[in-house]
């Protein structure tokens, strides 16, 4: 992920000194309304697409009372009826899917703060793990960013071991209104303190916001639901229950900027899916009444 994840981390190092002013929670604030708007083409291509499969609801309802319990020719009809409005019906799933590749990039930037954040190279990185360590350099081969950053962030006689190896670069203080985001809330578990339990509301808000977001999207909010139905909507509706709960899984056990980022990148799209449903579903309505 590296190859990919070096461009975003210039964009992050750019938005921590420069925008955010070395606030990390406003930097990932700010990142996460970046990232919303490179995926905003495909966003607005989703919400289409859902939109004309609420309009051929009517004529599924119908295709259902037509052919009962017979689920093979249903499937064939509906396919034969998405085919014939050129509609996608796994579509709403996309943002979805596609949001796991961005999360695995933002976690690869989250655990190399120093790296993705504070701009330091590789080898610097090295260098500072071997001095935390007290290790020789040349027997030092990983490194362990969030560790380093958060010892030499906690003493400034520390950095000033290290003042003319990092140079111009900087630490990254990780806190955000009182919140460690390097650590993990998994730790109240492992190494509790205090400072750590309120990291728990994190993955809660990740997986209250990752529900929420799914039922405003869903095309049959607020209808009633049929029994039955085809296979295909079975699936997705089984897969989109069990994602809010890997979300939780892994906001909880991983450093707590990425269910912040989460949680925000929610949020950001429930307001992203209401002002496309106004005004979209608006447009839509008043073409078919012309």
């Amino acid at each position: 992920m590296d190859f990919f994840a070096q461009p975003f981390g210039i964009i992050l190092n750019y938005i921590y000194k420069f925008l955010a002013f070395g606030n990390y929670g406003l930097t990932i604030i700010i990142f996460t309304v970046f990232v919303k708007l490179l995926l905003l083409p495909l966003t607005l291509k989703q919400q289409l697409s859902t939109i004309k499969t609420q309009a051929l609801q009517p004529e599924l309802d119908a295709l259902k009372r037509s052919y009962g319990n017979d689920n093979q020719a249903l499937m064939q009809e509906q396919q034969k009826l998405y085919a014939k409005y050129n509609v996608n019906p796994m579509s709403g799933c996309l943002p979805t899917l596609i949001m796991f590749p961005v999360i695995i990039l933002v976690y690869t930037i989250i655990r190399s703060p120093l790296q993705y954040i504070g701009g330091l190279s590789k080898n610097v990185i090295l260098q500072l793990q071997a001095v935390m360590t007290g290790v020789g350099f040349s027997s030092v081969t990983t490194a362990d960013q969030l560790a380093i950053n958060s010892y030499f962030l906690s003493d400034p006689a520390k950095r000033a071991q290290v003042s003319s190896l990092v140079g111009d670069h900087s630490f990254v203080n990780m806190s955000f209104l009182g919140l460690d985001l390097g650590k993990a809330p998994l730790e109240v578990f492992t190494n509790f303190s205090w400072s750590i339990l309120p990291l728990v509301i994190i993955p809660i808000l990740t997986l209250a916001t990752q529900y929420l977001l799914q039922w405003y999207s869903s095309p049959t909010r607020g209808k009633k639901k049929q029994k039955g139905g085809d296979p295909t909507s079975r699936s997705m509706n089984l897969m989109m229950k069990l994602m809010p709960l890997l979300t939780f899984g892994i906001a909880f056990t991983t450093p707590s900027g990425l269910g912040f980022y989460w949680t925000v990148s929610n949020l950001l799209s429930l307001l992203q899916t209401f002002l496309i449903n106004t005004f979209l579903l608006k447009r839509n309505e008043k073409k078919e009444v012309v």
